[in-house]
């Protein structure tokens, strides 16, 4: 009976992941306000992130259907980034009717000041936890990532 009542208590893994992400958010959020990155908010890694390893940059379809939110939210997020210099549109090479949009210089430095905090909290993290319960924890996360990119596959 005990450890039935322990079990209800306990946290559910989606709901510790919920709150670890609110967690970093709240700290990404303190660390942009005092940094020189200004306007940005934790909600602009849904374009900043993905177009890291896109120079040749993405259409905003792309990038609403990879965060999960409308192309309506992504377009606004997108032009927030645009009008502060970190992110422009292009022509698509592949189709005269679309654009795509890529990180400007601004946004590449941005993204990599944004990995070097992140890197940053990674080893402060280690130095609570332990390295090993880290690399344990990023594989973990990646499997389930990658999991969930396969499910999301098959249920399109």
């Amino acid at each position: 009976m005990s450890s039935t009542r322990n079990k209800a208590a306990q946290r559910t893994l989606p709901s510790l992941l919920r709150l670890a992400s609110q967690a970093m958010a709240e700290r990404l959020s303190a660390w942009l306000a005092a940094s020189d990155f200004k306007g940005l908010q934790p909600a602009h890694s849904a374009v900043i992130q993905p177009l890291w390893k896109r120079p040749e940059g993405e259409r905003v379809t792309t990038l609403a259907r990879a965060s999960r939110i409308t192309k309506q939210s992504m377009s606004a997020l997108v032009s927030d980034l645009e009008a502060g210099g970190y992110v422009e549109r292009i022509a698509d090479p592949e189709d005269a009717r679309a654009n795509r949009v890529r990180l400007t210089a601004k946004g590449r430095s941005c993204a990599h000041a944004v990995r070097a905090f992140a890197r940053e909290v990674e080893t402060e993290w280690a130095a609570v936890v332990g390295v090993r319960r880290i690399e344990d924890l990023r594989a973990t996360l990646e499997l389930l990532c990658t999991y969930a990119h396969s499910r999301a596959d098959t249920d399109a």
